[in-house]
């Protein structure tokens, strides 16, 4: 049974579903690694990024500290990013040491910024970026575009990684007299081509008869990648992003491109990742010329723009909006489906970092033009009663962070002005988990307290190695992954009730589902894809406050909060805990948007940015709100009993199918 119980050690069956699907990378031998491998994994990660940064191997008491947290991660009491479970401790993290960032932030001016967020998004890594006109272009002339796909159908069959261009120089065209040429680009097997197909189209300023491009090298879409582990998807997606690039530089040819599509560009990029998806949000400024037209760039984008769901969308105010403007905003909101454009307090935000330039996807980090940070995480409801431990699961937690930022970034890719901002800014990212747990959750001083030492300790490690201290230190961050794998609340957010219903997504492949069938969970066809099953988990949270209804004559414990007590919740978090930002989900009723609006302009100063999402209402049922089913549903505790006395045990062995990851693609940070 997938229930959470405050002091219970071993992890429910959905924490360890997810983490089998998520986190425990394939063996030589064709199992998963345990969660003890994970972990062993991560420890070497760690051993091998301060034994380096201090210039010799670990003394005894450095070892000791590494065994101390490597109890505190199997225990789930903390965890580092999931990135870093993923892949720390690989031969991919060390050669490719920016594998290791989940958050990042870059300008996107040049071909070099568009290779660099390629890149990055190829590895995993959630993309922050302001798309800035004045320097890419269209073609000089329209080209036409001819596609060679990939024959190659045995996942063993690598092709050659290195890209080969050629341009053919065709005869003069009559009264032209300018040089023409038939351009072939045959792709690299390998990410780094991948990354430079996009700086190569937009930087080529030839006139160009034809185009082709030439996807023969690329392995078949299923194979799994030997080092980053996940599942590549073929040529068909990169295909279908590069047809459409080539339209939008034939559509501005001869002329700048726009910030539109600059950001459609850098969206149909995203499409292409494979199994392991990554995460965009795209800023502009309030007032620029293209504003209006981004802020409703996302209003059904299903619609012939399906790309731009690979975005949140969000403007950047540099001044105080009057109560009118952000009225305005919260109209383009609501019209768009209720959660974009955001918005973002960019005054507040350079206050806080003078270095701030824009922020990861899901805005819990102040980020610069070209620079990253690792998160970690502590689950509060854990330590109830045990404040000293909680400092010192800070402590440990803080410093490993600190040697998170201890990496080398110029790996032949990046441009070099993300390892320099990285090792001047070292921003590390301690947030907590499971805050709507902790006996303390509403008092700022034990905040306050918990900032402190989350500083001094990644002070601490700095000045022990010698190296620049961390310019920010804490955040929080919206736990949706690490949140269920921890068996807690996510991140800030109040659940929506006490006893839920799970629903999680599986490919009907995948072979958990007849083990979940076998084990009577609930299984059945997800709506709208034929590939797709839901399996709905129990899930109870009773060491949480909640509000009691009644329906159907019993009684429900549901989550009522109003939109302004959770602002209110966000600025106790603002003021006593974080440095950078608290990302966190206001949910909320359109009859709700003018005390909202009236809480922002009086809280301005307070305010940098959070995601906003229109409530369902959490007293109905899925029926009852016209879905075939909800992510999580809110039951009755006797509809959480009688389901959860008929399942039995399941040991979760073998392969599984990976499943799509939480992301941040739909204007808020998805709590699901």
């Amino acid at each position: 049974m997938t229930q959470y119980h405050q002091n219970k050690l071993k992890p429910s069956t959905r924490a360890e579903v997810i983490t089998r699907r998520t986190y425990c990378r394939p063996t030589e031998d064709g199992t998963f690694e345990t969660w003890d491998d994970v972990i062993d994994r991560v420890i070497r990660h760690q051993e091998w990024l301060w034994a380096r940064a201090q210039g010799h191997g670990l003394r005894a008491k450095q070892r000791e500290e590494l065994g101390s947290l490597r109890t505190l991660l199997l225990q789930r009491k903390a965890l580092v990013s999931g990135r870093t479970l993923w892949l720390g401790g690989t031969s991919i993290a060390r050669e490719r040491e920016a594998s290791m960032f989940n958050c990042s932030f870059g300008r996107i001016a040049t071909v070099y910024d568009l290779v660099d967020a390629y890149w990055l998004l190829l590895q995993g890594c959630g993309v922050g970026f302001e798309p800035t006109t004045g320097t890419l272009s269209g073609f000089s002339k329209p080209v036409e575009l001819k596609i060679i796909r990939s024959t190659k159908t045995d996942p063993t069959d690598k092709g050659n990684p290195l890209t080969v261009e050629t341009f053919e120089e065709l005869p003069p065209q009559a009264g032209n007299g300018k040089r023409y040429y038939d351009w072939t680009i045959r792709v690299g097997d390998s990410a780094e081509a991948w990354a430079k197909l996009p700086g190569k189209i937009l930087a080529n300023k030839r006139f160009v008869k034809t185009l082709t491009l030439d996807y023969g090298e690329i392995r078949p879409a299923g194979t799994r990648l030997s080092s980053y582990g996940w599942i590549s998807s073929g040529d068909s997606l990169l295909s279908e992003a590069m047809r459409a690039i080539v339209t939008i530089m034939n559509l501005r040819a001869g002329q700048l491109l726009t910030r539109i599509n600059i950001m459609d560009i850098l969206n149909h990029l995203g499409a292409t990742l494979s199994s392991r998806r990554s995460a965009e949000i795209t800023l502009v400024p309030y007032g620029d010329p293209e504003w209006i037209e981004f802020a409703r760039a996302k209003h059904e984008y299903w619609n012939g723009n399906s790309q731009r769901g690979q975005s949140n969308n969000s403007v950047v105010f540099y001044h105080k909006p009057s109560e009118a403007e952000l009225s305005d905003i919260f109209g383009l909101m609501v019209a768009s489906g209720g959660s974009e454009p955001g918005f973002i307090n960019g005054a507040s935000a350079l206050k806080r970092a003078p270095w701030f330039r824009g922020v990861n996807p899901c805005a819990e980090i102040l980020l610069g033009d070209k620079s990253f940070c690792n998160l970690v995480e502590v689950d509060l409801g854990k330590f109830n009663g045990d404040f000293d431990g909680l400092k010192e699961a800070y402590r440990l937690i803080a410093r490993a962070n600190y040697r998170q930022t201890c990496v080398y970034l110029v790996d032949g890719m990046l441009q070099r002005t993300w390892h320099e901002l990285n090792d001047f800014l070292r921003l590390c990212g301690v947030g907590p988990t499971g805050i709507r747990r902790w006996e303390h959750h509403r008092d700022g001083a034990k905040w306050k307290e918990l900032k402190g030492v989350a500083i001094m300790s990644a002070i601490g490690m700095a000045d022990e190695l010698t190296l620049p201290r961390p310019r920010a230190v804490t955040t929080v961050k919206p736990s949706g992954t690490l949140g269920k794998i921890m068996d807690t609340t996510e991140g800030a957010h109040l659940p929506l009730g006490r006893y839920l219903w799970n629903n999680v997504k599986f490919s009907k492949h995948d072979p958990l589902v007849d083990v979940c069938r076998k084990a009577n969970y609930r299984v059945f066809d997800a709506p709208g894809d034929t590939d797709g099953v839901i399996v709905t988990f129990p899930v109870e949270y009773p060491d949480v406050k909640f509000d009691v209804v009644e329906r159907d004559g019993e009684e429900l414990h549901v989550n009522l909060e109003s939109a302004v007590e959770q602002l209110e919740f966000y600025k106790l978090l603002m003021t006593c805990y974080v440095e950078h930002n608290c990302s966190i989900t206001i949910s909320y009723d359109p009859s709700e948007v003018p005390a909202i609006v009236a809480w922002l302009h009086e809280n301005w100063e307070h305010y940098v940015g959070v995601s906003f999402l229109l409530r369902n209402d959490p007293t109905k049922t899925a029926k009852d709100l016209g879905f075939e089913y909800l992510p999580q549903e809110v039951v009755t505790k006797r509809q959480f009993d009688e389901y959860s006395s008929k399942l039995k045990p399941i040991r979760v062995m073998g392969s599984l199918s990976e499943i799509e990851e939480d992301r941040c693609a739909t204007g808020a940070c998805p709590i699901k």
